[in-house]
């Protein structure tokens, strides 16, 4: 275990194993200038066309310090699904206070993410609630939004919608009459509900170009793989506590005022890219589960059973779509690896049954509502 808990703690620097300098590239007309050549005055030469057509930065990517460190983690391959009655506790979970589910957990929940020294690794959504709390986004409010009609033909399976949602759309009501004009986001719309997620990890590339990735698992497990662990020390390092893996879950309806600059569901501080909108959260619980999406059911569950632990706020919240807009368009540009593909929602999961769901489930009000 000391060995693993000393790996893990490697600097996040230097070139994974997949990525190399290409040994046939060099500079448009002079054979002479080829990656080593890039490697002497990098990243200036970084920029130099090849014979191929390519830059060096495509070409020589160790020369240029372009390798993603974190890049097709190889543990992901050893977290398979499972038939769920062979899976431990899975997400998501109905977390209406006073829901538990009948499964034991092994690790009790993870309260405080910093202290843990987890770090923001991925932001993505998924198409309505995954979770489910009841009165605020459950499956009495589901309603026949266009929006749906069409992600249902692309078989994106459907989460639960807001009570909000449904209200404003049963009403017609003036912040979800009209489209926004997204121009980072795709697929989403005006008065559809997301559960947005923030999966956290403490060997994440913290503090690097390299922390946001795309799939999340790649950052979650980015100390793992640059340390060569295998499943059975990477899980051992997590149930020691050596490792902490999590995930912010927070719910919106999204809104197109009329006026979006004077909207209060603007939100202009808040840091999207790095976790939940805090100043919204007011009642949320704590458990321990495990990585979600449509691929999952009630009858195939994750291999990450019991490794996640989740802080999911238990309310829906409305947001402008300009600002959704805006925290994919930080995707796309303050991410080393590519996250376009998080730039639209992924299907949802339905909510889990109680018997794949922990007993051990952790309320918290701050007792504003």
């Amino acid at each position: 275990m000391m060995k693993a808990v000393a790996a893990l703690c490697l600097l996040f620097a230097g070139a994974s194993a997949e990525c190399v300098d290409s040994d046939v590239w060099y500079k448009t007309g002079d054979p002479a200038k080829d990656c080593a050549w890039v490697a002497k005055y990098s990243p200036k030469r970084c920029t130099v066309k090849g014979w191929d057509k390519s830059t060096a930065a495509a070409s020589c990517p160790v020369a240029c310090d372009m390798c993603n460190p974190c890049e097709d983690a190889p543990l992901r391959a050893d977290l398979p699904n499972l038939d769920c009655v062979d899976a431990a506790v899975q997400s998501a979970m109905d977390v209406t206070e006073g829901s538990v589910g009948l499964l034991d957990a092994t690790l009790d929940p993870i309260q405080d993410y910093n202290a843990a020294g987890m770090c923001t690794v991925n932001v993505h959504w998924h198409l309505g609630a995954e979770h489910r709390s009841e009165g605020e986004f459950d499956e009495t409010f589901a309603f026949d939004h266009p929006g749906l009609r069409r992600r249902l033909a692309e078989d994106i399976r459907t989460g639960h919608m807001c009570a909000n949602a449904k209200e404003m759309f049963d009403s017609n009501d003036p912040h979800v009459a009209n489209e926004y004009e997204w121009k980072y986001c795709h697929g989403m719309h005006v008065g559809l509900s997301y559960e947005i997620h923030w999966p956290h990890s403490s060997i994440g590339a913290c503090q690097t170009e390299w922390q946001l990735q795309y799939p999340f698992m790649d950052g979650v497990l980015c100390g793992a793989t640059m340390a060569g662990l295998d499943i059975g020390t990477a899980a051992d390092a997590i149930f020691s506590r050596a490792v902490g893996i999590g995930v912010e879950g927070q719910v919106f309806t999204i809104v197109n005022s009329p006026d979006p600059t004077s909207s209060p569901y603007l939100y202009p501080t808040w840091d999207s890219l790095a976790g939940w909108n805090k100043d919204l959260v007011t009642d949320w619980a704590y458990y321990q589960g495990s990585t979600t999406g449509d691929a999952a059911s009630n009858e195939v569950c994750r291999g990450t059973g019991g490794l996640v632990t989740w802080h999911m706020d238990r309310n829906c919240h409305l947001v402008e779509a300009a600002t959704i807009d805006n925290l994919c368009r930080l995707m796309v540009a303050s991410a080393s690896d590519d996250m376009s593909p998080d730039t639209e929602p992924h299907g949802a999961r339905e909510t889990v049954a109680a018997e794949i769901a922990t007993t051990h489930v952790e309320y918290y009000s701050d007792g504003s509502d």
